[in-house]
């Protein structure tokens, strides 16, 4: 049995779920970083180098599970660029940007932030890393396999609210949750946020935009165009972590795309403010 530790910040939903029930399927002990280790893990000066608060956290979860055998983590982009959060390695290529940067972590386990792409070769290759107990494996992958593919999106009805103002969220995708949408939530005020819609979507529609785009980005851009359309939403807002280059870089392109009122909120004030805890509550 190995101890395996779960990095959720990134994109957690999207995948993570499959994943770990595969790996406890399997005889591995599943691991989430612990309240008082993460807390530790979060002074450690070398966060301080990395671009984008979300990024800091999924490494402070890496620091507080050093004592792991491995690591899961999520690549986030597949496709190279020299685009955007393309020239930005931790969104790159978050798993090697990882070990580079925090020597001494266990080993990871790369897995797409995805389910939208056949994953038997992939599952039944990491699992085989694991253990050499073939029986095992294969019936692990077999239970396991229905659930191998991503949520089902429908479209969110935008009914048009009189006396309501509606509100379209954009924001990173690992930035959006509940949490996030909670923060923005008043009385008279509806949040449609990018994370209802469907992710492949959102790509689809900004490479429409741009086809060199890399997945996350495509998924802002096409949410700011797709949402843009709609006739019920009222306003665009941009939640921009400020110390994310990428970030500004995308708040710059969405405001050239934007054909509705757009404004700009910095995921910092958020939090400085209380606005709830949009950084930690996303996993």
């Amino acid at each position: 049995m190995r101890r395996i530790g779960l990095i959720t910040q990134l994109l957690w939903p999207r995948y993570g779920p499959f994943w770990a029930k595969l790996l406890h399927e399997a005889g591995h002990e599943v691991i989430k970083a612990e309240p008082q280790a993460l807390a530790v893990a979060l002074s450690d000066a070398r966060l301080a180098e990395i671009p984008g608060l979300a990024f800091r956290y999924a490494a402070a979860q890496a620091l507080a599970m050093s004592d792991c055998d491995f690591l899961l983590t999520p690549g986030l982009n597949p496709k190279e660029s020299q685009r955007g959060g393309g020239q930005d390695p931790w969104i790159a290529d978050f798993p090697s940007t990882l070990q580079k940067a925090l020597i001494g972590l266990p080993a990871v386990l790369a897995v797409p932030a995805t389910l939208e792409e056949p994953l038997e070769s992939l599952a039944v290759g990491l699992l085989h890393r694991l253990s050499h107990d073939t029986t095992l494996v294969r019936r692990a992958w077999e239970r396991h396999r229905a659930s191998a593919k991503p949520p089902h999106h429908h479209e969110p009805h935008i009914p048009p609210h009189p006396n309501q103002r509606t509100l379209g969220l954009l924001a990173q995708p690992w930035l959006l949750s509940p949490a996030l949408g909670a923060c923005l939530q008043r009385e008279g005020v509806v949040v449609i946020s990018q994370g209802e819609l469907s992710p492949a979507l959102l790509r689809a529609e900004g490479r429409r935009v741009d086809p060199r785009l890399i997945d996350t980005d495509a998924e802002v851009i096409g949410a700011a165009r797709y949402l843009g359309r709609k006739g019920s939403i009222d306003e665009l807002v941009l939640v921009v972590d400020e110390t994310s280059g990428t970030d500004r870089w995308l708040a710059s392109r969405v405001a050239r795309l934007a054909h509705k009122p757009l404004t700009r909120l910095s995921l910092q004030s958020l939090i400085e403010e209380g606005s709830g805890k949009p950084l930690t509550d996303i996993a």
